[in-house]
């Protein structure tokens, strides 16, 4: 029974603490087999004359600041307690949350004279959740001996759904060199963010006094008109939907929501270059753009200063809803939150990838990729290294480590199978959730406890065409 609560306890704490690979798994990478490996750099040729895409889908969640193990603190009673203290001692001045999926609707590709047309529609979706380690300190509660200040500057918060038609081309320019390059075209769905978070707390150093300074701007936009409703002292008392009636709304109009007139563009550009016939090199940037939201774009600012001295909660004893008054208008004298329809332009989270690949013989081949993300103001690299076998005609098998979020102990694992014109995949960074739920070794569980990041995306697609490059394999 304990056993069965601590597997249950650590198996939720990595739905929390997990990382991400943003959008694109890092051991799908150098599964060139599969045909939409072009989503990491346009240049990348499949090795089909055609394939349709039957269904992909990702997914990822994470967190730099700490691990699994870092949350959790061992009693003698053989319970697991938060430990507030030890993910404090963890965390690096910013740290990072994130998650993200990738739904592929449609997607196809098709060999064209010298080069690979492609095309496709995806539902996409990411949210980013930057955060100061300077936030932890309210673990020990807003009293201190001393004056004390709380800076939460680096306070950040970004979420984004979107759909994406991508249409794309890679071009063989000689023997030795590709060019590729994808234009898509956006369709928002729903979108919020912080453009600017400047929060200061000081506590004084008599009683329980506090003085809090803000200057806040979030902006969202969805396929609802939201407006708000304002109280006698101009506050925002609540918010509601000008254009949701659920009970008569036709389907057109629910599948307006969804399809919004907030629109966008983004392009992919990508090279590889084939130094001889072992060693070979590659460029890519993949997701510069943006979406405009011009359609129910909301921005909400708040600026100013509230100074709490205490109440005297022995005169409201016996009077609770004139105490929540007080309260309340101590709030209403701090600032008062503006909201304005104004458009805004939001930035996709751009990535960039450089990479090396050795092929040792028709078989096995090695490679290491760097990418590079920027999301909440900041740059997220990662590099990876990976061994790719062949093991059949149609099997393909990824091994790769990575260094990701600050940790070097992210092991992913990817296998493709082709069966006739039929192919399947599945690809994990981070595999040892899976490894400890089949195994149950205490250096399994040690192994789980340091996770800090896992995706999983899998996929099917129709290959017709197959090159003879395939069709040697390490085990015939």
């Amino acid at each position: 029974m304990k056993n069965t609560i601590k597997n249950i306890a650590l198996t939720a704490a990595l739905t929390f603490a997990g990382a991400t690979a943003g959008a694109q798994s890092l051991t799908g990478y150098f599964m060139d087999n599969i045909p939409n490996v072009n989503i990491y750099n346009p240049a990348f040729n499949p090795h089909c004359k055609v394939y349709v895409s039957i269904y992909d889908v990702y997914a990822g969640v994470g967190n730099s600041g700490f691990a699994i193990k870092d949350m959790f603190q061992h009693t003698k009673e053989d319970k697991y307690i938060i430990d507030l203290n030890q993910i404090y001692n963890k965390l690096k001045k910013n740290n990072y949350q994130f998650a993200d999926f990738n739904v592929q609707l449609f997607n196809f590709g098709f060999r064209i004279g010298e080069g690979y047309a492609h095309a496709g529609v995806s539902l996409r979706g990411y949210e980013s959740f930057a955060y100061p380690k300077e936030l932890m300190k309210f673990k020990d509660g807003t009293y201190f001996d001393k004056e004390s200040s709380i800076d939460l500057k680096g306070f950040d918060i970004k979420a984004n759904a979107y759909y994406q038609y991508s249409f794309g081309y890679s071009w063989e320019f000689s023997d030795k060199i590709n060019f590729g390059a994808a234009i898509k075209r956006l369709q928002g769905i729903a979108n919020a963010r912080t453009k600017k978070f400047d929060l200061q707390l000081t506590t004084q150093d008599d009683m329980y006094d506090i003085s809090l300074k803000s200057d806040v701007e979030m902006q969202f936009a969805c396929g609802a008109d939201i407006e708000f409703a304002y109280d006698e002292k101009g506050m925002i008392d609540s918010a509601y939907a000008t254009n949701m009636d659920f009970d008569n709304m036709s389907k057109k109009d629910k599948k307006a929501m969804m399809k919004t007139k907030n629109g966008g563009w983004a392009v992919d550009l990508g090279m590889t270059y084939k130094f001889d016939n072992r060693l070979s090199f590659a460029g890519s940037i993949t997701d510069l753009g943006a979406i405009k939201w011009k359609k129910y774009g909301k921005t909400l600012e708040q600026s100013g200063t509230f100074d709490f001295t205490g109440v005297d909660i022995a005169k409201y004893f016996n009077d609770i809803d004139s105490l929540g008054t007080v309260m309340k208008d101590s709030i209403a004298a701090f600032a008062t939150p503006k909201d304005n329809g104004k458009a805004y332009t939001d930035w996709l989270h751009t990535k960039i990838y450089l990479s090396a690949e050795y092929e040792i013989n028709k078989y096995i081949d090695l490679g290491m990729m760097f990418r590079g993300m920027w999301y909440s103001k900041h740059f997220h690299p990662s590099l990876t290294t990976s061994v790719n076998f062949r093991l059949g005609k149609a099997t393909q098998i990824s091994i790769s480590q990575s260094f990701v979020n600050r940790r070097a102990n992210v092991w992913g694992f990817g296998y493709s199978q082709q069966m006739g014109p039929i192919q399947l995949y599945f690809i994990v960074d981070q595999f040892s959730p899976a490894f400890w739920a089949m195994n149950g070794s205490k250096m399994a569980e040690n192994w789980v406890k340091k996770t800090n990041m896992a995706t999983f995306q899998t996929g099917m697609s129709i290959i017709i065409g197959r090159q003879k490059y395939y069709e040697k394999a390490l085990f015939e």
